[in-house]
C-alpha cells in the first residue's frame, strides 16, 4: 500500500490558515501577519533611503567632477589668454564659462538633494585642486561606480 506518491501533489485545502492562531499571527487582509507587514516596511524603508543616499552621494561626486572640469578649463583659458591665437582665446573662455555654469547646477542639485553644505564645499574644493590626470580620472571613476574620494 503507497500512502504518498511523489507526483501526488497536497491538497491546500485541508491546510491550517496562515492567520489567525493556528497560523502564528493575525493578518492584515493580505494574507501576511501584521509581524511580517511590518518587518516588510522596514525593509523597504531601509532600501529607500540606501538608494536616496546613493543617489546623494552620485550627486555630490559628480559635481566634484564638474568643479574639477571647471578649474581646468579656467586654468586652460587662462594660459591660452597669454598666446596669439584670439579666437582659442575666446572659445577656451566660453568653454570655462560653459563648464562652471555646469558646476554650479550640479552643486544646487546636490543641496536640493540635502547634501551638507560643508561636506559638499570639501568635496569641490578637493576638486578644484586636482594636480593630475590621474586625479582627475579617479573623480571620474568614482563619480562613475558611486564613491567619493576627497583628495
Amino acid at each position: 500500500m503507497q500512502f504518498y506518491r511523489s507526483t501526488n501533489h497536497l491538497n491546500t485545502q485541508y491546510r491550517a490558515p496562515a492567520t489567525g492562531p493556528a497560523g502564528g499571527g493575525v493578518s492584515n487582509g493580505g494574507g501576511k501577519t501584521v509581524g511580517r507587514w511590518l518587518k516588510d516596511r522596514r525593509e523597504k524603508k531601509k532600501e529607500e533611503t540606501r538608494a536616496q543616499n546613493a543617489q546623494l552621494h552620485a550627486a555630490v561626486s559628480v559635481a566634484g567632477v564638474a568643479a574639477a572640469v571647471a578649474a581646468i578649463a579656467a586654468a586652460t583659458a587662462a594660459s591660452s589668454g597669454s598666446g596669439k591665437d584670439e579666437q582659442r582665446a575666446k572659445t577656451d573662455m566660453a568653454v570655462a564659462s560653459a563648464a562652471t555654469l555646469v558646476a554650479a547646477q550640479c552643486v544646487e542639485a546636490a543641496e536640493a538633494m540635502g547634501a551638507e553644505r560643508e561636506y559638499l564645499a570639501s568635496v569641490v574644493s578637493s576638486a578644484v585642486n586636482v594636480r593630475s590626470a590621474g586625479d582627475i580620472m579617479t573623480l571620474t571613476a568614482g563619480a562613475a561606480t558611486g564613491e567619493n574620494r576627497i583628495f
